[in-house]
């Protein structure tokens, strides 16, 4: 059979289960986004799946059909269904495996094993009803269908019915005399049918007085002695079923089997397809984010699959915002936030961003970080009209305090960061860098960030550029200046918007001020005192 990933084209690629999390996801606030998107979902382990920036664009197109695909709310309620369905039966799994008795343990792996069973042909049904456009859950469905024509299932499920059916029609009497109880045989009717279900031993519908919908169920001692009593008299299929458990239930742990995930664990019971669970957890890397970003559309947030071109750096995103900060406004405050446009066209490289503290300067440019790594990852992205270049690597440099344990100051430290990344960089990665320099003189920085432009432009990498230098905006035509806006009828209130407009000068003259206290409202407060 093909071997099937969903998250990647080639199959058979080696991927790592101990991928670190990446230098910038901090700087760009992506560490409490991707926190956010695997809460709850722990035992998948998907953190690995959204650290690792694509470098194969087809991958990216791979993975965009797919969440294309599950923005149809019925395909998408289908295959989460489906995935909570899995994520039960391992949960049952566990509680079976503390039942203290094996033979009312026993007769509930068979129950459960009928319902794996129904579960996978009850979803391909309804996965083949639905108009499926991606290349990835087309060979699902084709996957599916080979499952559950295959010998080996088709023997699963003939044995598990026939021994059901076997058990089923088991007849007994039960005889209570004084402080004794005692089975024996029994052709006419009685009450074995009442007593049965709750042992287990009759043909009791799914969903109903059974293991999987009693978590606390367990036999008492003279449940079990009665259990114990209707195995001897029927010892043939309660054989078989000791067979059918040793062949479909045994555990593999003892192999020395090695599982990336919780999820994956469950197939040390054999009756579990092993492709079947790692197709779940590549599920649940789609459903994760769909469901993370669910409450922000319904604010009116716009999200959208970019087009990515490997040839074309032209960077274009309408209504776009920092992902962090939306939810945090979101579950603090209920607010939506506030949404800019930006792009890059032609030969147009650098965005250099200036105007006042506070203006939102530093949240746009880590959505345009956000914007190229989820874009990566082939998940839709904050905005309407999205069109991104290829993005192979990430580097932000923003403003910290000294660290006192590197052996040297922050201005080295800084440029020997940028010096490495520098070289490690190619035309497809982009730079975020965020208010560089401020530990030094003006003139300083002037002349350090020029030299670094020049280097960002010879080897025509996207960058973008936080600043309070308006000069920089000045030594090349591939640079676009963008200024955070304030309001022109109260200067004091920022917009946290952020505008195509030459820097004025005032920017840099209003950090100083309030830097050394004296701006207009710091004189007066004084003043006033």
């Amino acid at each position: 059979m093909k071997k099937l990933s969903l998250l990647f084209v080639d199959a058979d690629q080696e991927r790592s289960d101990t991928a670190s999390e990446p230098a910038y996801f901090h700087d760009l606030n992506l560490d409490q986004v991707i926190s956010h998107i695997v809460d709850g979902r722990e035992e998948y382990k998907l953190n690995n799946y959204f650290y690792d920036l694509n470098k194969n664009l087809e991958q990216i197109q791979y993975r965009q059909e797919i969440m294309k695909d599950l923005e149809n709310e019925k395909l998408y309620k289908i295959i989460s269904a489906f995935t909570k369905s899995l994520a039960d039966f391992r949960n049952t799994l566990d509680r079976l495996e503390n039942l203290y008795y094996p033979l009312q343990q026993q007769r509930c792996y068979l129950e459960l094993a009928l319902r794996y069973q129904k579960n996978l042909e009850d979803f391909l049904e309804k996965l083949k009803s639905e108009q499926v456009i991606s290349v990835g859950l087309k060979e699902l469905i084709n996957q599916f269908i080979l499952i559950l024509k295959s010998g080996k299932f088709i023997e699963f499920k003939n044995k598990t019915a026939n021994l059901f059916e076997r058990l089923k029609k088991i007849r007994y009497c039960v005889f209570v005399s004084e402080t004794k109880v005692s089975v024996r045989r029994c052709k006419e009717d009685d009450y074995s049918v009442e007593v049965a279900k709750n042992l287990y031993l009759s043909d009791v519908p799914l969903g109903e007085n059974n293991i999987v919908g009693n978590q606390t169920f367990d036999l008492n001692h003279v449940e079990a002695q009665i259990l114990e009593g209707v195995a001897k008299l029927y010892p043939e299929p309660f054989a078989q079923l000791d067979a059918y458990c040793k062949e479909y239930m045994r555990q593999l742990e003892a192999d020395g089997v090695a599982y990336p995930s919780a999820s994956l664990r469950a197939s040390r019971y054999p009756f579990m397809d092993h492709n079947i669970l790692i197709w779940e957890r590549e599920l649940q890397f789609y459903l994760a984010y769909l469901e993370y970003i669910a409450p922000l559309k319904h604010l009116g947030l716009a999200f959208s699959i970019p087009d990515m071109d490997i040839s074309n750096k032209q960077v274009r995103a309408e209504q776009t915002f920092d992902l962090a900060l939306a939810t945090r406004l979101l579950e603090e405050t209920g607010q939506k936030v506030v949404v800019n446009d930006l792009s890059l066209a032609n030969d147009e490289q650098i965005l250099v961003i200036t105007g006042p503290n506070q203006g939102g300067k530093t949240t746009f440019a880590r959505t345009f970080g956000q914007l190229h790594h989820l874009a990566g990852l082939g998940c839709p992205v904050p905005g309407l009209n999205t069109r991104l270049g290829f993005c192979d690597a990430i580097y932000t440099h923003f403003s910290y305090r000294e660290d006192i344990r590197a052996g040297h100051g922050k201005l080295e430290e800084d440029l020997i960061r940028i010096h490495e990344n520098l070289k490690a960089a190619t035309a497809s990665s982009i730079f975020i860098m965020n208010e560089l320099f401020d530990s030094t003189t003006y003139d300083d920085a002037l002349y350090l960030s020029e030299q670094i432009i020049r280097k960002l432009l010879a080897k025509k990498i996207i960058t973008v550029w936080v600043t309070f230098i308006d000069a920089l905006t000045l030594i090349s035509p591939q640079i676009v200046s963008l200024m955070s806006m304030v309001d022109t009828a109260d200067l004091t209130r920022r917009t946290f918007k952020i505008c195509r407009k030459p820097a004025d000068g005032l920017a840099y003259a209003l950090s100083l001020a309030e830097k050394y206290g004296l701006t207009y409202s710091m004189l007066m407060g004084e003043i006033d005192e």
